[in-house]
């Protein structure tokens, strides 16, 4: 079995329709490519994949393997609500 490479996606917000991938390694091309479609007026989004999807791409885990991580991590950060790693920042806090 292949290993999936990761991918960065540009999509249309609107249809969710890929219009430019690439490689990770080649970020500035899929910017610059949204770049000229949000001058045309196009509403886009780029999709870089996490940390977690890259190393879970080049350790070959498949689609439901992956997608069972990704409810364990869910789970696990659900579990922390409320702990220091999700305060809110206080808004009027000036730092000197």
């Amino acid at each position: 079995m292949e290993k999936e490479k990761s991918k960065i996606l540009v999509r249309d917000v609107q249809t969710q329709q890929v219009l430019f991938e690439c490689a990770i390694t080649e970020s500035e091309k899929a910017y610059q490519f949204a770049a000229e479609m949000e001058e045309m007026g196009l509403d886009i989004e780029v999709v870089v994949p996490t940390l977690g999807e890259t190393l879970s791409n080049s350790l070959g885990l498949s689609r439901e393997q992956l997608a069972e991580y990704k409810e364990s991590l869910e789970v696990e950060m659900d579990s922390h609500e409320g702990s220091c790693c999700f305060t809110e920042p206080e808004e009027d806090k000036i730092i000197h």
